[in-house]
């Protein structure tokens, strides 16, 4: 008797972690979109459905979306981007640092101008996360969409005058089971932007 509750107590255990890894995104199947020029590639799980290819000269950049019904509704969980900065906005010599603080300052006034009730959440970080080695500014943030409440972060990088960013915004209620699939896409970015 003793034998089968150790059993039932070792299964259920190993069932559980198995939901968990599967909420999570670890056992996820992926995809890779490689932009048409080469400039960057990322995986992304393969059920999401991509928006037109990216094109560089629109302001949304590459949307994904998590399924038919959520591209039709242009409820997108994803926009992955390449801006380009003002020349006058760039000293010469400005440091890193310095540049990517003047991006949060300029990115969080462009969302708080079109975003319905955007907030930043905590404090501007620069230092949680590196895009292909590159040093980059991290936030997160909530705002709400057709009376959806959205959470999610920002991720940019400054390459060569260029910015390369990931716009992570799932439905509140699904942030926390997405966020491992986010990292996930972080981590496997590769950029070649010249």
């Amino acid at each position: 008797m003793r034998h089968l509750k150790t059993s039932i107590t070792f299964l259920s255990l190993i069932f559980y972690v198995l939901i968990i890894n599967s909420a999570s995104g670890i056992d996820q199947s992926w995809s890779i979109y490689p932009e048409k020029e080469g400039k960057f590639e990322l995986k992304y799980p393969s059920s999401w459905i991509t928006g037109d290819t990216f094109n560089e000269s629109n302001e949304d950049g590459l949307k994904f979306y998590t399924d038919i019904q959520n591209k039709y509704q242009t409820n997108e969980i994803m926009q992955v981007g390449i801006g380009h900065r003002d020349a006058e906005l760039v000293a010469p010599g400005m440091n890193l640092n310095t540049t990517l603080r003047l991006d949060s300052v300029l990115f969080i006034k462009k969302f708080k101008d079109e975003l319905q009730n955007f907030s930043v959440l905590g404090e501007p970080n620069f230092n949680k996360y590196n895009i292909n080695g590159h040093p980059s500014l991290y936030f997160e943030f909530s705002y709400v969409k057709s009376l959806v409440p959205k959470k999610g972060f920002f991720i940019a990088s400054d390459i060569n005058n260029s910015i390369f960013y990931i716009l992570f915004e799932p439905d509140q209620s699904d942030f926390i089971k997405t966020l491992p699939i986010a990292k996930e896409i972080i981590s496997s970015v590769k950029l070649h932007i010249q």
